[in-house]
């Protein structure tokens, strides 16, 4: 059975390489490999994960897989440590299921922030098994250094740390878990300390400053459906009636489940005010599938025939990410490809140092042309190019090279891969710059 799981692990990697190499970047992964280009201690949207793995294969070359090959690696090693976890018999059950819990098994062909958060979570469940099962101090070192590291992947680490301890407050009688608390926050204090000098920007955002909504039921509604869909397309109401329905057998297990129904019922009270994206409980895929498989239930045949069309139909729908828009006619895959022969039909048309509105094309276009190219802001949300000084070549040149979307602004029209109109002004005075200086 080991070696039957190796291959298949070893088999998804080649597959996952080879397809992260036909289609271009999207526009987060640009951003965040800018992220790479400027490592810091803490960035206004995400923690400083994303872009430091990324930079950590940088040697590979300026490529698309260059880019993703940590996420890919990541990912199959996130599965490994939770095979660790799960019954011999079950062993196999729980592979399928981690490829076919739909954002786990895309998750590795993108560069963003949900992969580390997802390896993360799955190590901290590792390492806090045997934390609950050990006192020594190896296990409480070990848990010490993977908490922090849950929040410089993603701040919604910060649920699998409450949920636990709300699931077991009899940690809080152990001297070691103080021990652990402390490691934990030496660690983090250099990323406070960014948030500090910065003005707490990104909690602001996050918290007071993203768009709100109107109090819906159909959302709640979508969004419950939704939860269902991830945790494993047509076994996902399994994978949830088995958590909800067995009673917990260690303080482990209890833990995993406060995890996996908290963080639900959290972000089904954030979206009564505000829109939920899926990509949110991504980290749950390690809880909900070790309680999950603890169920008869997958001996049944007409189970088993809905995991094997769940799997064919995610193990297929990967491969639509290489195919031309033009030919698949899914419009959301105009964002991966197009874009490095619009970039340079940008570049030929400007000789002037060259500046964006939005953060989407300063990073579209800094990756494909592979130089520094600024974004303005105008009438766009704050992001990272708000710390990031432009170029002093802005301020040396009479005049700059401005792509916008704003219809104050009269210029040749450009219309984008994905179809979106942009103007092309020539001439641009840098004093519209605003005073930006971090």
């Amino acid at each position: 059975m080991t070696k039957i799981l190796n291959l298949s692990l070893l088999c998804i990697l080649i597959i996952h390489i080879w397809i992260a190499s036909q289609f271009e970047l999207s526009h987060d992964e640009a951003y965040y490999w800018l992220y790479s280009q400027h490592l810091d201690w803490g960035f206004f949207d995400h923690p400083p994960m994303v872009g430091l793995i990324i930079r950590s294969f940088s040697f590979f070359g300026h490529s698309e897989i260059a880019v993703r090959l940590g996420f890919i690696v990541l990912q199959v090693i996130s599965c490994f440590l939770m095979l660790k976890l799960i019954p011999e018999r079950r062993k196999l059950l729980a592979l399928i299921l981690f490829f076919i819990f739909p954002l786990a098994s895309f998750a590795g062909l993108f560069a963003l922030p949900d992969l580390p958060l997802l390896f993360m979570t799955t190590l901290y469940c590792v390492l806090l098994k045997r934390y609950l099962e050990k006192s020594d101090i190896l296990s409480t070192l070990e848990l010490g250094l993977v908490i922090p590291l849950l929040l410089y992947s993603k701040y919604h680490g910060i649920l699998v740390i409450f949920f636990t301890i709300l699931a077991l407050p009899k940690l809080l009688k152990r001297r070691d878990f103080y021990l652990v608390t402390l490691i934990s926050v030496l660690i983090f204090l250099p990323h406070v300390f960014w948030q500090y000098e910065h003005d707490f920007s990104t909690l602001r955002y996050h918290f007071f400053e993203r768009p709100k909504a109107d109090f819906s039921p159909l959302r709640l509604l979508e969004y419950s459906a939704t939860q269902i869909f991830l945790a494993g397309l047509f076994v996902g109401p399994i994978i949830w009636w088995t958590i909800l329905k067995n009673k917990s057998q260690s303080d482990f297990e209890r833990a995993l489940k406060f995890i996996s129904i908290g963080t639900f019922c959290f972000f089904l009270l954030s979206t009564m005010t505000k829109k939920f994206e899926a990509n949110w409980t991504i980290f749950l895929t390690a809880p909900l599938i070790i309680l999950g498989v603890q169920n008869n239930i997958w001996d049944k045949k007409w189970v088993r025939n809905l995991l094997v069309i769940s799997s064919l139909i995610i193990f297929l729908a990967r491969f639509l990410l290489v195919l031309d828009p033009k030919i698949a006619k899914i419009k959301r895959l105009n964002e991966f490809h197009g874009w490095s022969h619009w970039a340079k039909t940008v570049e030929k048309k400007c000789d002037e140092p060259i500046l964006a509105n939005n953060y989407q094309m300063a990073s579209k276009l800094s990756f494909y042309l592979d130089q520094p190219v600024h974004a303005l802001n105008l009438g766009s949300r704050k992001n990272q190019f708000d710390y990031w000084l432009p170029s002093k070549d802005y301020y040396l040149t009479p005049a700059v090279c401005y792509i916008t979307d704003k219809k104050q602004f009269d210029g040749e029209i450009l219309i984008t891969p994905d179809a979106k109109k942009l103007k092309l002004i020539k001439g641009f005075i840098p004093s519209h710059f605003p005073n930006n200086n971090p």
